[in-house]
């Protein structure tokens, strides 16, 4: 149907919102879902419909409706508005202009079903592409530092040019879609996507820990530095955690010339004291950081101490890449040492109560003694092999002398106390705090006490020992990162297979892990399927694993190696049964579409089934929901059409229609079936069937 043509001398429409004409390129007409149209800036600008829902709605002027609209996607997400760009004045190029022209830039893929469950998480997690705090791409997988490229509105309330760290949370951003949508010339993923997509590749543990401290930095505001969320560079990975940044480290402290003596320990007691309530507050929230370094803490603007996540969990990395933990400055407690040691706790995640809140007391000890003494190396030189006596009796020594004189000097006896090998004889974090705010104040009343809630947490989660920490860490440095990451592994690989093409039938053999100790038992792990595996048979010295990848997968039970995979089946596979018949196995196998297949796996490895029909094909309820076999022949299939159907595994054929004349007869019975429990015989109903 042709066009209509504007008239020559008609106005170009325009939005109704700030008046100015649309355009195909910088006001583009948009169309809302009440209908309205409005220009791209505009639907940008206006203010969200309401407090709870900030980054999902907005309300049109025009019509005062709340319409949905994400403003992670922007407003690209909305459909254009073709008759009015229709209207607009065309300009005819010159012929000789037209080839030459830029191609229009690849429009945005839509989200997925699991990226928007994603993005309701974290909604307020993902920053825009424009903030671009990455100015040079970094050497290492280490810490970086930039600055914001572009105001941040609500919910993050960023100037730009504000100093941010940036840690690397992960390698394979490109995980969880497809190459070809990647690199298409018309539709890329948009930045919200990318994200997202690195998002989901995440362990769940990983997510569930990244999510949690980007949550407990927002509670904890002005106590630690805020981590504003995640953010992807355009051309290259990995996907990056961005954080508040102050340049200005505690560790500097130690190097002011301009302050001696009596002003220097005062101000190492304010900076402490802060410490204290940072580390009460975490504490509060269910965390323990696990290690601490001097670095680890920065001073605002203000002077006031807050505690760096990014710094915390670059360190955690240094330490469990580390064998000594000494050459990057961080203080971890003797329990957690014994902790990353033994291998089956740190794998299974079995601290038995050792990692708590005394380890934090132990590295704040050590902090506190580094500032006080200004020699980091001394606290770092204790060990647990026989001279820890010595550097106690050391530590004290010096302490002793740096206190002597000041009005500090009581707090001698606590510090030391935090450096108790036994955890039991620590402080609490509230004592250390009130005997420094004691000694500020020059009186031993305090008449405000924190409120110190880690007693009513029964279960903490400690950032060394979790997933954020034991990211890039070579593999040959920490054997038991090595063996911590197996799993994740696996999980990471069935991931990308599911998230690939159909035709690609790889298979990942994780290799068996040696026994540990007298409890552990020899495993392995055996990956080749897309999908959740639903149904597991063994027969004929084989094991089949049926799946909802519509595949049947043949194992050898020798060697665990991979001997076939039988296709065949167009639904999903439901159930699964193996028959020893004769000198070959039969495997027999049941789908959503009705299907029942037979199979037979011998050495000339048939990926075609022996026989195939379909049953149970109710017009409402269809499929094969379970499968038995009797020692007498029988294949019995049960679905969801409230009917049991007993084959002949011979004629393969429904036993009461088989050549027309009945076989097998069912009757149904009451009766009365034992059942004990606890020492007593209890009777229950039920109905079973009887062959006559």
């Amino acid at each position: 149907m042709a066009t209509t043509a504007a008239p020559a001398d008609a106005d170009p429409p325009e939005c109704p919102v700030c008046l100015s004409p649309f355009d195909a390129a910088s006001a583009v007409p948009r169309v809302l879902p009440c209908g309205h149209s409005l220009c791209g800036p505009c639907i940008a600008a206006l203010p969200p419909a309401s407090a709870a829902a900030a980054s999902s709605s907005l309300r049109c002027p025009l019509c005062s409706q709340c319409v949905p609209f994400s403003r992670a996607l922007g407003p690209s997400s909305l459909p254009k508005n073709l008759a009015l760009l229709a209207l607009l004045p065309s300009s005819s190029p010159s012929p000789s202009r037209a080839p030459t022209a830029a191609a229009p830039p690849p429009l945005p893929l839509p989200l997925r079903a699991a990226q928007s469950r994603l993005l309701s998480r974290f909604r307020h997690a993902v920053l825009p592409e424009s903030a671009s705090p990455l100015r040079s791409a970094p050497t290492t997988a280490r810490l970086a530092f930039g600055s914001l490229g572009s105001d941040l509105d609500a919910p993050w309330f960023c100037a730009r040019g504000r100093p941010v760290s940036l840690l690397p949370i992960e390698t394979h951003p490109g995980e969880g879609r497809p190459l070809a949508e990647q690199g298409a010339a018309f539709y890329r993923p948009s930045h919200a996507a990318r994200v997202l997509a690195a998002i989901g590749a995440l362990s769940d543990a990983a997510k569930e820990e990244l999510a949690g401290l980007i949550a407990s930095s927002a509670r904890l505001a002005r106590r630690v530095c805020r981590i504003y969320g995640v953010w992807m560079d355009p051309e290259a990975p990995p996907l990056w955690m961005v954080s508040e940044h102050h340049p200005r480290s505690v560790s500097q402290l130690m190097e002011d010339e301009m302050i001696n003596g009596e002003e220097t320990v005062a101000q190492i007691g304010f900076v402490v004291m802060e410490a204290c309530e940072v580390m009460m507050r975490l504490h509060g929230e269910g965390l323990v950081l696990g290690c601490l370094g001097l670095d680890c803490f920065c001073l605002d603007e203000f002077g006031h101490c807050l505690l760096d996540f990014s710094h915390v969990l670059a360190l955690c990395r240094g330490v469990r890449a580390e064998a000594n933990s000494h050459s990057i400055g961080a203080f971890v407690s003797p329990e957690v040492v014994a902790v990353l040691g033994d291998t089956l706790q740190t794998k299974d995640n079995d601290f038995d109560g050792l990692v708590g809140c005394s380890s934090d007391i132990w590295s704040l000890g050590c902090v506190l003694v580094s500032l006080l003494t200004m020699d980091e190396q001394l606290v770092a030189g204790w060990d647990s092999e026989g001279v820890y006596d010595d550097w106690e009796k050391e530590v004290a020594t010096r302490l002793n002398a740096s206190l002597l004189g000041t009005q500090f000097e009581p707090l001698a006896g606590i510090i030391r106390s935090c450096l108790s090998y036994d955890p039991k004889g620590r402080p609490e974090i509230a004592d250390i705090w009130k005997c420094i705010r004691g000694l500020l104040m020059k009186s031993g009343h305090v008449a405000l006490a924190p409120d110190d809630d880690s007693a009513a947490q029964k279960s903490f989660r400690c950032l060394l020992l979790g997933e954020l920490s034991s990211m890039f860490i070579e593999s040959g440095d920490v054997e038991s990162d090595v063996k911590a990451h197996l799993s994740q592994g696996a999980e990471e690989n069935s991931s990308d297979q599911d998230d690939g093409s159909n035709g690609d039938n790889r298979v990942d053999l994780s290799g068996s892990d040696g026994p540990q100790s007298a409890r552990m038992f020899k495993s392995s792990t055996l990956t080749a399927h897309r999908d959740c595996v639903t149904g597991l048979a063994i027969g004929g010295g084989f094991l089949f694993s049926s799946s909802y990848d519509k595949t049947i997968n043949v194992w050898s039970l020798q060697d665990f190696s991979h001997v076939q995979c039988l296709k065949g089946h167009e639904h999903k596979i439901t159930s699964i049964v193996a028959v020893d018949n004769g000198n070959h196995s039969l495997c027999i196998s049941g789908d959503s579409g009705s299907g029942i297949f037979i199979w037979s796996v011998d050495s000339t490895l048939k990926e075609e089934p022996l026989y195939k029909w379909y049953e149970h094909n109710d017009w409402i309820y269809r499929g094969v929901d379970c499968l038995a076999v009797s020692g007498t022949g029988y294949l019995y299939t049960g679905s969801r059409d409230k009917s049991v159907k007993a084959w002949s595994l011979e004629v393969i054929n429904q036993l009461y229609l088989a050549l027309q004349w009945p076989v097998v007869f069912f009757t149904v019975e009451v009766g009365m079936v034992p059942f004990g429990h606890g020492g007593s015989l209890i009777i229950h109903h039920c109905l079973y069937w009887k062959m006559i």
